[in-house]
């Protein structure tokens, strides 16, 4: 008996849903009949414009009929999905990020808290992959999977492949069927299923002549392969160096390593971009390739509709350009003397000290970036999603000013906003540095509101915030 997804949370006012009766507490159990076992067949089957829907409600049930306009949502919120329900993943990468943690019941000096345990859960779903942009490496597609891939049409995907050299993949996934990555996304063509991909890379592993081979298989499978994006390898201290197999040791990319890379997918990217009149390259460098080397960023114009930039590819260039376009809104002037904290990863901070810059414009505003070192996974972890809530409290607690405003990026957070890395909850940061507000940002426009709102200037968004809660 399949496990059913669909608990009710929340109906919205006005809603068809609401219109029809239904209440938080339900459990959707069909729509025109198809059992409903997670969030990606209640988005397929409520695409119809007739739906008679099952539910049960106090363990009775009941049927209704709705009629909605093909494009309207029926109104429900879901209560979050369990985890036992995530597809686990059955590989062993040899850089994998599980590994890079510390042992789940391992007790870490000055750390009060633990880290939080959904880190620990492995998940290879292809349905996550559909839904959030997550990435798959496609080897626990059982037949009853592709055959939902084929009814449902999930596209696109996001696949971590890494290598085209099946040997080679072998030894880097050592997952079941791992070596056939080529046939999965040429099956998922078949069905008229898109993928971006990505390329994990490993110093003396799979760049160089590696790196070139997988690139090319993959152009070969256009226009299923949606576009490649190159990343290095992100380790830590628990995984850093290590050695697996036969393969040398998992190690960082060194900036002369780094601008090699860069060089070598240039070569492509200048092919694709002299090919289309939109100048799409297909084959992206992630933004750590432009840190690690001190690069220009390309324009946005390369990154198009910027289709990874959740995998760190474009995501500086369209902070950087957003900054530009939305910074004549910050205030002339503080009504009294004011100080604004802005706390960063190491590797961002050179980014950030230049919106630290156009800050500093603002009479009687103090301003400091402080970059944050990565005590926890190690000094070399210098993203800001891996900054540990410790870690950032200690930077800041160093200081000798008292801030009134500080700004964190919202990425330390998990998908809820409520905890850091170590299970650090945002009530407990912020009751560390009272009476300073706190304000987790996720881009240059909260950043700007958060600044106007410390000169006591109104933001627009919280009248625009009620009357959308009025509609609904």
């Amino acid at each position: 008996m399949p496990k059913l997804y669909g608990w009710v949370r929340e109906v919205v006012p006005e809603s068809p849903a609401d219109r029809a009766g239904l209440q938080p507490g339900d459990l959707i159990r069909t729509l025109n009949g198809h059992l409903i076992r997670d969030l990606v067949d209640y988005r397929f089957y409520i695409a119809e414009e007739d739906l008679l829907i099952g539910y049960d409600r106090q363990q009775e049930q009941h049927e209704v009929r709705i009629t909605k306009d093909i494009d309207e949502n029926l109104g429900v919120l879901f209560g979050e999905e369990p985890a036992p329900f995530i597809r686990q993943c059955a590989n062993k990468c040899v850089f994998c990020f599980i590994d890079g943690l510390p042992q789940r019941h391992s007790s870490q000096p000055g750390l009060p808290h633990g880290m939080r345990s959904s880190l620990y859960i492995k998940d290879d779903d292809y349905r996550y992959s559909f839904l959030f942009g997550n990435f798959v490496t496609l080897t626990n597609l059982k037949e009853l999977d592709w055959q939902r891939l084929d009814e449902q049409k999930l596209t696109p995907l996001y696949v971590s492949v890494h290598t085209t050299n099946p040997e080679l993949r072998r030894k880097t996934v050592d997952g079941p069927r791992a070596g056939e990555i080529l046939e999965h996304i040429e099956r998922l063509g078949t069905m008229g299923i898109t993928c971006h991909t990505q390329l994990v890379l490993l110093p003396g592993i799979n760049d160089g002549e590696e790196l070139d081979r997988s690139i090319r298989d993959l152009i070969e499978r256009r226009p299923i392969v949606e576009s490649i994006s190159a990343v290095p390898v992100g380790l830590t201290k628990y995984n850093n160096m290590i050695k697996v197999g036969e393969l040398p040791n998992l190690r960082h990319y060194t900036a002369e390593e780094a601008n090699a890379v860069i060089d070598q997918v240039e070569v492509y990217q200048r092919r694709f971009e002299a090919e289309n009149p939109d100048g799409y390259p297909f084959v992206f460098l992630s933004d750590e390739w432009y840190f690690i080397t001190g690069r220009e960023f390309p324009s946005a114009r390369h990154y198009g509709n910027y289709a990874q930039i959740e995998n760190g590819v474009g995501m500086t260039r369209f902070l950087i350009d957003q900054w530009a376009r939305t910074r004549r809104r910050l205030p002339s002037a503080m009504p009294e003397p004011k100080r604004v904290v802005i706390g960063t990863s190491t590797m961002a901070a050179p980014v950030i000290e230049q919106i630290g810059k156009d800050l500093r414009q603002i009479v009687d505003l103090d301003v400091q970036v402080l970059p944050i070192v990565n005590k926890f996974f190690g000094s070399e972890t210098t993203v800001a999603g891996l900054l540990c809530g410790q870690d950032v409290i200690d930077a800041l607690m160093a200081q000798e000013q008292r801030a009134d405003l500080i700004l964190l990026p919202r990425v330390m957070l998990d998908n809820e906003g409520t905890r850091f890395l170590d299970d650090i909850t945002v009530e407990e940061f912020k009751e560390k540095f009272l009476p300073a507000r706190v304000e987790f940002v996720r881009n240059a426009q909260e950043t700007i509101d958060a600044v106007r709102a410390l000169a006591g200037i109104s933001t627009g968004r919280e009248r625009k915030l009620v009357r959308v809660q009025s509609r609904l």
